[in-house]
């Protein structure tokens, strides 16, 4: 659905200087997926979501919609195939003089799309079904929670039939729970309708529960992409190590000579691996800390352990843990939580 080939995008500073935000990105979106792109703050993230729609067009390089090359277009082209792509953000953008429904007419408007009023008020309502808020067609944003505020923008996006929606820090805004039902929401979108789904998000929760596959920016450079599972379970680059295992507060409770990071995947999770390593090893290791993820429909754990300050026990420790399948082992230093 969506190709970006050697795509950079320079920007000139205020001294004249050129700044390079964005390096040789090379992505591939399949039809109807849910692909997320994260990275930290400054990372470059606003500013490819914005070249794929051409908000920012890209100093150099390709951005293809089905096929077809966004950045050869002239502007009456662009702006028809622009109609494809629908973009959330995280501020909602609702217009606040507007009701829920108006605000979901105005891209009808706009677009000359069906020019009547009776039609483009009909298929708000039908918008405003689908993202469950039927009697919220009348009620201002004001009048609207955070989540409610979001379905209303979504459902506005949905308005024009876009192939692609791309979502820029949707959930960012939001309570936990409420970012729960939106991430359910655009699941559910993307089912049903076959609606493909460009998550843009500096949160591996986002990740992990709604995309099959990532790509990790860095410094404006794709660091590492593939199938969310294998990227958690076996971070290939110091980039995405800081985002599946984030910085926090050091743990200084339970020393250890050697530890080590553990992530199971979807079929050894719930295997007793540390039991069994105690009773028919006669080793025994400290838990540090150790949590559970659900990614797509399967559950990854991870674990962090302190190996014995005895070497022999310590290198006996690893040859059993690296032989268990469906464990991903990797020596770590000052683990922090």
């Amino acid at each position: 659905m969506i190709e970006i080939k050697h795509l950079c995008k320079d920007f000139t500073l205020a001294d004249g200087s050129k700044f390079r935000a964005l390096d040789d990105v090379n992505l591939d979106i399949g039809d109807g997926e849910i692909f997320g792109i994260i990275g930290l703050s400054g990372a470059g993230k606003s500013t490819l979501v914005r070249c794929m729609n051409l908000l920012e067009r890209p100093t150099s390089g390709q951005v293809l919609l089905d096929g077809k090359d966004l950045t050869a277009m002239r502007p009456k082209e662009l702006r028809q195939a622009r109609k494809g792509m629908s973009m959330i953000f995280q501020g909602f953008n609702l217009l606040m003089q507007r009701t829920a429904l108006e605000n979901i007419c105005f891209p009808l408007e706009l677009g000359g799309l069906r020019g009547e009023a009776a039609w483009r008020k009909k298929r708000a309502k039908e918008l405003l079904e689908i993202v469950g808020l039927p009697d919220k067609a009348d009620a201002y944003p004001s009048q609207l929670s955070g989540g409610q505020k979001q379905r209303v923008a979504i459902a506005r996006a949905l308005a024009s039939d876009p192939k692609v929606l791309l979502c820029d820090e949707a959930t960012s805004a939001l309570d936990p729970t409420t970012t729960q039902s939106i991430l359910a929401l655009l699941k559910q979108l993307n089912r049903d309708l076959g609606v493909t789904v460009v998550v843009i998000t500096h949160e591996m929760r986002v990740v992990q529960q709604i995309c099959g596959r990532v790509a990790i920016l860095d410094g404006g450079v794709i660091q590492e992409s593939g199938d969310v599972a294998d990227i958690f379970s076996n971070p290939r680059t110091e980039a995405g190590r800081r985002l599946v295992m984030p910085e926090g507060k050091k743990i200084h409770s339970l020393p250890a000579n050697r530890q080590v990071r553990l992530t199971f995947n979807g079929l050894s999770a719930g295997e007793p691996v540390i039991s069994t390593l105690a009773v028919e090893q006669g080793i025994k290791v400290n838990i540090i800390t150790a949590d559970t993820h659900s990614i797509g429909d399967e559950t990854f754990g991870e674990m962090v352990l302190g190996l014995p300050e005895d070497e022999t026990d310590a290198a006996r420790a690893l040859i059993y843990l690296r032989d268990v399948p469906g464990v991903t082992v990797e020596e770590v230093t000052d683990y922090v939580q």
